[in-house]
């Protein structure tokens, strides 16, 4: 009885704040989510304890049916989009930089907090993102894809690898 209760205010808590949620999706009380109303989550999609989504005025955050972010995650997505595929599963610790700062390189040199790249980040379907990653703007991670535990993510990631590394490479076909 005690545990129906609890998993019904797991649902009810975001919904009150303007979430959209598939059936069986779920947010654990403790994440901390600054725009309830740009979360969408599938169907048996899950956000686990300890996490955090910074979303911006603009930005969105939509995770797939059947996905879930592990304990401790952190997700700046300001105004920008960060979407995960159906079938996702994402290690504790992971990170995810829609805004971050850097050095584009079509800017001269000014000081480092007035240089800033974005960039929407896509995570396909069926993707394994081991503990500890780094996602930097601008990633896309294609369908079948296994990014190992404590890579760093930028650019293109082609369907169907498992990659590692910083950054991370290529080390393998998937079958």
């Amino acid at each position: 009885m005690l545990e129906r209760l609890v998993l019904r205010l797991y649902r009810l808590w975001p919904l009150l704040r303007g979430a959209r949620l598939g059936p069986r999706a779920r947010v654990h009380p403790s994440t901390r989510v600054t725009r309830w109303q740009a979360l969408t989550l599938g169907e048996n999609a899950l956000l686990y304890w300890r996490g955090d989504a910074l979303i911006g005025s603009r930005g969105r955050l939509t995770l797939g049916a059947d996905s879930h972010l592990a304990p401790y995650f952190y997700l700046l997505v300001g105004d920008r989009q960060l979407s995960f595929g159906h079938n996702v599963a994402v290690g504790p610790r992971s990170l995810f930089f829609c805004h971050s700062n850097g050095i584009p390189a079509d800017v001269p040199v000014t000081p480092f907090t007035e240089c800033h790249v974005d960039g929407d980040i896509r995570v396909g379907d069926n993707v394994f993102i081991g503990a500890g990653c780094i996602v930097l703007p601008g990633c896309e991670i294609g369908d079948n894809v296994v990014l190992a535990a404590g890579s760093v993510a930028k650019g293109r990631l082609e369907s169907g690898w498992l990659y590692a590394g910083s950054p991370a490479r290529k080390v393998r076909q998937l079958c």
